[in-house]
């Protein structure tokens, strides 16, 4: 007989980064509400390294109150059930369950074309293989518009959620931090798991995005100094710390301004260094592309611009102080734990969508991309 649970959780518990915090947070607001949690953790081609060790913050969960560890294979039935991480299921998992719910969500943490326009995973047939490995018939949450906007490019061949299903943090975890730009200099930086994606492309937009100067502070928690370093940038005056060196809300406290560009060739999906930082009261400046993702909120310039933005900061401050304040309560707003509740009941009565509607590529072209993707799989590229 199937166990039954209100809520299902499966996903990969060797991901280090957003997707096991997101999927953390979520079963610790799940949990919060007295719900009943089955978790399911699978091992996917995708983290093909066997070596890769499970992130501690994902076996914490099974420790939760009315939180239960399946092992593989064990009947369950929930209300809904939550899939982590489309490439998890697109690469295989090892494991097969027989799962059953109400409605099943693949919360599509990652966006399926790559900058670069080529095809990273084929949504369609991540549905088919959950399908075939849990039993499933899931329909695919995204966790934000430009991510949307990409899987709608495959309807009406796979329904999506009407609602995004966005990253949610416990926010008395990210209290707001000393009052910034209170004093002549400025410290500016950022925070994140060392990639060099994550950077600009160049040495020159690099020193832009975190230009150095007489009372400009450059701190940064995570870094991928040599590979920075090769392409001429010069980070002899940063303070650099190792990732754990210091905890990110430590590290986001010294901050006055958190600064965050990106690589060409990186889809941003969400963001969640973005939040961190705004739910800590810092003042964020991004890459325009962000936009998509949190919109009016924050304020967005390219790398060159970034020093014009910092004079003018430091001219009005209380100005930047405001602008702070008013993120830092909008993502409150938006992304905190008491969000989910409410947020599962539309869920558990969400039709879904199959619309085309806001959708950025034409079905030729994807048709285009689907071919190249296999032909790529087939040649073990």
């Amino acid at each position: 007989m199937a166990k039954r649970f209100d809520i299902l959780v499966v996903g990969d518990a060797r991901f280090q980064g957003g997707t096991t915090a997101a999927m953390a947070t979520d079963v610790a607001g799940f949990s919060a509400l007295g719900l009943k949690v089955g978790l399911l953790f699978v091992r996917s081609a995708y983290l093909h390294d066997s070596r890769d060790p499970a992130n501690p913050d994902a076996l914490a969960l099974a420790d939760l109150p009315g939180v239960t560890l399946l092992s593989p294979g064990t009947p369950a039935h929930a209300d809904i059930a939550f899939l982590h991480h489309p490439l998890v299921f697109f690469r295989g998992i090892e494991e097969r369950s027989m799962l059953t719910a109400d409605c099943a969500m693949l919360v599509a943490h990652h966006a399926p074309f790559r900058a670069d326009g080529s095809l990273e995973y084929d949504p369609i047939a991540t549905l088919r293989k959950i399908k075939t490995r849990l039993g499933l018939n899931a329909r695919i949450a995204p966790v934000s518009g430009a991510v949307r906007r990409q899987l709608q490019s495959f309807a009406p061949m796979v329904r999506l959620t009407s609602e995004d299903w966005p990253n949610v943090f416990d926010t008395d975890a990210w209290p707001i931090g000393p009052e910034i730009l209170t004093d002549t200099s400025i410290t500016i930086g950022r925070h994140g798991r060392v990639d060099a994606l994550k950077w600009p492309k160049s040495g020159k937009e690099i020193m832009a995005a975190l230009p150095i100067g007489p009372d400009i502070e450059v701190r940064v928690l995570g870094c991928p100094q040599s590979d920075l370093e090769n392409l001429n940038a010069d980070l002899s005056q940063w303070d650099i710390l190792a990732f754990g060196a210091e905890t990110p809300l430590a590290f986001l406290h010294s901050l006055d301004v958190f600064i965050y560009h990106y690589h060409p060739d990186l889809v941003e999906a969400f963001g969640r260094t973005v939040a961190e930082a705004a739910l800590t009261g810092r003042y964020c400046l991004l890459d325009p592309r962000l936009r998509t993702n949190f919109g009016d909120v924050f304020d967005y310039c390219e790398p060159g611009d970034v020093a014009k933005v910092l004079a003018q900061l430091r001219a009005n401050p209380v100005q930047a102080r405001q602008r702070a304040k008013t993120a830092a309560d909008e993502m409150r707003a938006r992304y905190s734990l008491d969000s989910i509740g409410p947020r599962l009941d539309r869920l558990a009565k969400d039709p879904g969508t199959v619309s085309r509607r806001g959708a950025d590529t034409s079905v030729s072209r994807v048709l285009r991309k689907l071919a190249g993707l296999y032909r790529r799989d087939w040649r073990g590229a």
